[in-house]
């Protein structure tokens, strides 16, 4: 996995202005769609009656705090699209450690160059992209 990580942090680094060079390996866990369901509920004050079990838009997260990113382990890890997802989380890994947070408005402002940088990714690798309206989610999500 740390391979996979630094072989996907190379390419941000090559598609952006970040620095990457020396930048500390976030851990990665591997999870369940419920575990990252429960994850990602966890702060969310809705009671547990109210949580879905498993919330099926929910592929990846980011843990900013402990630097930790979660991604569904639903495929092998040479997957393009597991990899997408695991960069766009990434993504958000190396805007926090570049302190890009600190310049946007909400954190919602680092979703537009995950999403983009992610269809790029795919783009680049011939891939189909599971999101065909990835501009426009990627303005959605971005929203603060």
């Amino acid at each position: 996995m740390a391979e996979l990580v630094a072989a996907l942090l190379l390419w941000i680094g090559a598609h952006t202005a970040y620095t990457v060079d020396g930048i500390p390996l976030p851990e990665v866990r591997l999870v369940t769609a419920r575990e990252i369901t429960a994850e990602y509920y966890a702060e969310a004050q809705i009671s547990a009656y109210e949580r879905p079990e498993v919330d099926e838009r929910i592929w990846a997260l980011y843990d900013m705090e402990n630097q930790v990113v979660f991604v569904v382990n639903d495929q092998p890890l040479d997957d393009l699209l597991f990899q997408e997802r695991l960069l766009h989380e990434l993504v958000h890994h190396v805007q926090h450690v570049n302190g890009a947070y600190d310049r946007f408005q909400c954190r919602a402002q680092g979703e537009r160059e995950a999403y983009l940088l992610g269809g790029k990714f795919l783009k680049q690798h011939h891939a189909e992209d599971p999101l065909p309206n990835r501009n426009f989610w990627a303005a959605m999500y971005s929203r603060c």
